[in-house]
């Protein structure tokens, strides 16, 4: 957070910023929208771990009806039939857990925690590869800085002959097409001058939108002392190499969790083919405005028929009754239930089947990628290698070529001082000499950056 802090001040102040080869890494990683897209995968993947996880805990819901009801019903509470409008309430609280499925719940669980890890580690090959772009381009800009220094000194040093070139022109000891000659060169040499600026400002460019910045203004990196980095060529074994990226590198190891990843979905997918064991249980209670209760009685004459002529009437206890309080009616109507249930799968339309056999096909495929991306590896550790190695040997006779062209050059220009070298011999000895100096800087930093893959297929950090 402070280095995002000091870029923004930086940038607003307009003073430039020089950047490390480490903050350029940082910087691009952190700015990056597909780890970001990648982070979104690991939270997907994370998610999915927990759903997964949360599928083998019992499942407990509530409910709750609240009814009117008109015309002639039986009321389920009272059991008495009732013609007016009737409010009831029902409460319940129902819970199912599995007891055995298979071991699908289980086996998912597994294939979520892999996918996870297998999430993480291709976030961490993102990063890697990001790593090694910056530090290509990093390297690609040092380069092109010295190239053009080295156009530079060449195009003032055709100024200086073309102004001696002059006066010997003017003073009558060389020819007019020398003259010409020299002046050719001078146009071509700032031609080249021009060239080797573009290339500067375009690997900036390249590096600038690795980093997701908007701008090159106040870009500019510090440029590593290669000055002691010996040119020498490490006794790789290609086959220890590889042996090492496999075992390292977070691509590989993503692929790998991948299939088992795969392979634990399978067993979960299969796993529907057994039955299926699981217990339930439910607590419930409801209220009718049907329900009374006897609070008292009182004495009625009833008649029940006549003798003679005269009625006959007899003294009935008849219940005095009230609304049942709702406390009182959750209790009495308290119900329980619990019980087991067993799922026997006989035919399900192939299904299972289908999905077990589209599972096997996903294994495959899972398979198919960890080989194929351990295949690339080797032949990007192989290439990697012949790169570095092809490097080294043109750095080292590119480097016995240009110390034979520099003596040959400083022999050939004092000559061509005092007029015993035409212009031509010159220009052919100096462009000899600026081309063997510009393949030795690119076979040096083509040495370095194969170098540096190489120890990062092996795990070491990327550092110059």
């Amino acid at each position: 957070m402070l280095f995002l802090l000091s870029f923004v001040f930086t940038a607003s102040s307009g003073q430039v910023k020089r950047w490390t080869l480490q903050e350029c890494i940082d910087y691009a990683i952190s700015n990056n929208l597909q780890i970001g897209q990648n982070n979104l995968q690991v939270r997907t993947a994370e998610n999915n771990l927990l759903t997964s996880k949360a599928n083998v805990l019992p499942s407990i819901n509530g409910q709750s009806n609240y009814t009117y009801n008109t015309g002639r019903r039986i009321d389920p509470f009272t059991n008495t039939f009732a013609n007016s409008r009737v409010l009831s309430q029902n409460y319940s609280v129902s819970s199912n857990v599995n007891l055995f499925s298979g071991f699908t719940n289980t086996q998912t669980i597994l294939a979520n925690q892999l996918s996870v890890i297998a999430a993480k580690y291709n976030n961490e090959q993102l990063k890697n590869n990001i790593a090694l772009n910056v530090t290509n381009a990093f390297l690609q800009i040092i380069l092109a800085d010295e190239l053009l220094i080295i156009a530079t000194n060449q195009q003032n040093l055709t100024k200086d002959q073309s102004a001696r070139g002059k006066l010997l022109y003017e003073a009558g000891r060389t020819a007019k097409g020398d003259f010409l000659q020299t002046e050719a060169q001078l146009a071509t040499e700032e031609l080249n001058v021009v060239n080797a600026r573009n290339r500067l400002e375009l690997t900036y460019l390249t590096i600038v939108q690795l980093l997701a910045l908007e701008t090159t203004e106040n870009f500019e990196i510090v440029k590593p002392d290669f000055s002691k980095t010996p040119i020498e060529l490490p006794a790789y074994n290609v086959r220890n190499v590889y042996l090492t990226a496999v075992s390292n590198q977070p691509g590989i190891l993503g692929a790998d969790y991948q299939v088992k990843s795969a392979e634990h979905t399978l067993k979960a997918v299969r796993g529907n083919y057994y039955p299926s064991l699981s217990a339930f249980g439910g607590l419930g209670t409801g209220y009718s405005e049907l329900s009374r209760k006897i609070i008292g009685y009182d004495t009625q004459s009833q008649n029940i028929g006549s003798i003679n002529g005269q009625p006959i009437n007899i003294d009935v206890q008849v219940p005095i009754t009230e609304l049942t309080p709702f406390s009182d009616q959750v209790n009495q109507n308290f119900n329980r239930t619990f019980g087991l249930s067993l799922n026997v799968p006989i035919l399900n339309g192939f299904a299972t089947r289908s999905r077990v056999t589209q599972q096997k096909i996903a294994l495959d495929n899972a398979k198919l990628n960890s080989g194929i991306a351990k295949n690339q590896l080797l032949l990007d550790i192989q290439t990697a290698y012949f790169d570095a190695k092809s490097a080294f040997e043109r750095y080292r006779a590119t480097e016995k070529s240009v110390l034979a062209l520099q003596e040959a050059f400083t022999y050939i220009q004092q000559r061509f001082d005092v007029g015993m070298v035409n212009a031509f011999e010159y220009t052919t000895s100096k462009n000899q000499l600026t081309a063997a100096q510009s393949n030795l800087a690119q076979a040096r930093y083509e040495f370095i950056l194969r170098v540096k893959v190489l120890d990062f297929y092996q795990g070491k950090p990327i550092t110059l």
